[in-house]
């Protein structure tokens, strides 16, 4: 069959009005189950591809979404990036997605390009960068970390409360008996990382203790690695490590088994993130479980309210987290 069938077509051979073709492909509308079943049989036996672009063209909408991550490689903006793809495939719309790899001028170049598309919207996770963030004029929904430069109200922001989640993980420490507790993050001008330290701040001056911050150059197993290593030679005395990422924390757990300091004995470890690599250390790492398919889904039916000029009420979205208790924190 000639893949150049109309939706007056697919309507004639399922037996159905043109607008219940419609309904079925926009999925804005209620259609029985069999006849929904029975059109999409009739798409999919004559290979039909609903055009989606001159249904962009009918709507005067895009039917295609950006979706920029700083490291597509990183499992938890991968998540991010596969949940939000397949949340607006479900919706009919197609994405893009550009990856910055934590580059300040790729991020804007990659704005540049989707903006020269006429993209609909914009699913942002913003990279590591002293410069003021690139604003595009145009739907944007940042998720995960909040633009550090771009302060106005419009600013549409959902994110997990990692003040919080730095804070339980560090109180989850110092209540199994910790008093000296480093601190590991990246030296990555981000939301999220200064947050999770500034919950760990708390915990700890709450506790009438010192901190200890140790910037890692990058989110890598390899700086967790040097950190851990060199600090721990020079401060005999650190009894926990909280590390917010789980990478770092895999680096650090590495540095400790070379320095024959035992986890959770000597020390104890705790990452953030609940990423797969927590569970294949030699001893599965204790961590903080953020809420990603609430985030997403926050996210992506953020963004649609603003492709419909619609009123957000709530611009800022802060979702709980969880705290995850494994064998670096747990002595058996």
């Amino acid at each position: 069959m000639s893949n150049n069938l109309s939706i007056k077509d697919i309507a004639r051979m399922a037996g159905v009005s043109i607008a219940t073709v419609s309904r079925v492909i926009n999925k804005n509308g209620k259609v029985a189950k069999d006849t929904e079943k029975k059109i999409l049989k009739v798409m999919e036996e004559n290979n039909y591809v609903p055009n989606l672009l001159a249904k962009g063209f009918r709507t005067r909408k895009s039917t295609v979404i950006g979706i920029v991550v700083p490291d597509i490689a990183n499992e938890f903006f991968s998540r991010i990036a596969q949940k939000v793809q397949m949340l607006f495939f479900e919706k009919g719309y197609a994405t893009i997605i550009c990856n910055t790899n934590e580059d300040y001028k790729l991020e804007n170049q990659c704005l540049d390009m989707l903006q020269a598309q006429q993209v609909g919207g914009i699913i942002h996770i913003v990279s590591s960068t002293r410069k003021r963030e690139k604003a595009v004029p145009m739907p944007t929904v940042y998720i995960d970390r909040e633009p550090m430069y771009i302060k106005n109200d419009d600013v549409v922001v959902v994110e997990s409360d990692n003040v919080s989640g730095g804070y339980q993980a560090t109180k989850e420490m110092l209540e199994k008996g910790c008093k000296n507790i480093l601190c590991l993050s990246p030296e990555h001008n981000v939301s999220t990382h200064k947050k999770r330290y500034l919950g760990y701040l708390k915990a700890i001056e709450e506790a009438g203790l010192e901190s200890h911050l140790v910037y890692a150059g990058s989110i890598s197993m390899e700086d967790g690695y040097e950190q851990t290593k060199k600090y721990f030679k020079e401060n005999p005395t650190i009894d926990g490590v909280f590390a917010t990422t789980d990478i770092i924390a895999i680096g650090a757990m590495k540095a400790l088994k070379e320095l024959n300091i035992k986890v959770p004995q000597e020390v104890k470890v705790f990452g953030y993130d609940d990423s797969e690599v927590a569970l294949i250390s030699t001893k599965t790492i204790s961590t903080v479980r953020q809420p990603v398919d609430e985030m997403v889904e926050m996210a992506v039916n953020n963004l649609e309210k603003l492709i419909d000029e619609k009123e957000i009420l709530d611009k800022k979205t802060v979702l709980p987290v969880e705290i995850i208790k494994r064998e670096t924190t747990e002595a058996k």
